[in-house]
Formats: structure tokens, sequence, C-alpha cells
């Protein structure tokens, strides 16, 4: 499967994710699908991070486009929704580079403490998987192990919290089989289309929130 089907599939799960958590909040099915989409972006991370020429321009075009997002996502989910994916995704990048260029997996955990404190969506679970499925990648099943690990401690910690509960906990699950997706990628780019997946985000929420106020 080619990084341009992938990246499909993972905007795919994500619209489904979304249009179950705005139009069709009573169907249960819509957020399981939807767990695939995070870890298939965390994965296109970590290809970005191998593969692109200049690091600091791909972290310059995923921040803005955090920016560009922000008012979308907090029409959509509420101002207290904290900050959207595209910043976690730049700060596990940004890890991704200190740690390259510093030889120490330090800066991914202070990212990660980061993210945590500005609420930025998946916070610390998102910057540490973008790390597990880097230093994991030629390894699939020691991915599927150290993914597994840290969903089952992340997700269980939140059970600390009111409004978490062990219903939501088990939900968060079908994450998981995304590492066999990963071992259907092939390597290959096939067919280019990198502004209109990234403009996919911004856009997507606004056509649902407009979808769910006028037809709804």
């Amino acid at each position: 499967m080619s990084s341009f089907k992938l990246k499909l599939v993972a905007i795919t799960t994500m619209l489904i994710d979304h249009i179950g958590v705005i139009i069709f909040p009573n169907i249960l099915w819509l957020r399981l699908l939807g767990r695939l989409a995070f870890p298939l972006f965390a994965f296109f991370i970590t290809e970005g991070f191998r593969k692109t020429s200049d690091v600091k321009k791909y972290l310059q075009r995923l921040f803005i486009l955090a920016l560009i997002s922000q008012l979308p996502y907090w029409t959509v989910f509420g101002m207290d929704a904290g900050l959207n994916i595209f910043f976690t995704l730049t700060l596990g990048l940004l890890g991704l580079y200190l740690r390259d260029k510093y030889s120490t997996d330090f800066p991914v955990f202070v990212l990660a403490i980061l993210a945590f404190i500005i609420d930025a969506s998946y916070n610390v679970y998102g910057v540490l998987l973008i790390y597990t499925i880097h230093i994991t990648r030629n390894n699939l099943r020691k991915m599927f192990g150290y993914f597994s690990l840290l969903h089952v401690f992340y997700y269980l910690a939140l059970l600390i919290l009111p409004y978490y509960t062990f219903r939501t906990f088990l939900m968060q699950f079908p994450a998981l089989l995304t590492v066999f997706l990963f071992k259907l990628y092939n390597g290959k780019l096939g067919y280019s289309a990198k502004n209109f997946f990234y403009l996919f985000y911004p856009v997507h929420l606004l056509v649902l929130v407009f979808i769910d106020k006028f037809f709804s």
C-alpha cells in the first residue's frame, strides 16, 4: 500500500470519527473505527522525518497548519477542548529532531509533558506514540508490544478523571490494529497530494459543523 493510499485511510477514519462525534454521537462503531486515525498520522510524522530534506520547514508547515486549524477546532469541539492534533504532531516531530540532533531521548519526554501542559489533543500519549513508532519501525512485533504498553498505561491513568469511564478505556483499543496497516505499507509515495492532505483537516471540520447546524 502506497503512502497516498494509507493517508486516504487516515483521513477517512478521521472523518468517520468526527462524523460520529458531531452528527451521530450515538453510533458507537463510527467512534471505534475512528480510533485508527491518530496512529496513522503519527506514523506519517515518522515517515516525514526520515524522508524530508528540511525538517525545519516541515516543522513550520505543521505549526502553521495547527494555527490555521485551531479556530475550526474550537468551533466544533468548544473553547475548552484544548489545542488541535497538529500541535501534538508538531511537538512529536520536534522531539524526533532534537533527539537526533543531541543523541538523547530527554527532549521527547520534555515535549510530551509540554503537550500535556498546553492541553494538546492526545498530549503525552500522542508525542510518545510518535517516538515509539519511530524507534520500533523496523520491528513491527516490538512496535505492537511497546504501543500496547503505552496505550494501556496512558488510558488506565485517565481512569482517575471523573468523566472518563472503563467503557471509554475499552473503546480505545482498536487503535492497536493500525500496526497491521503499517505492515501493508510499501514505502512508495504513490500519487502526490500533499496540499490536499494538509487542508483536509480544517476544511472537513468546518463542513461538518455547517452540516450539523443547518441540516440536523
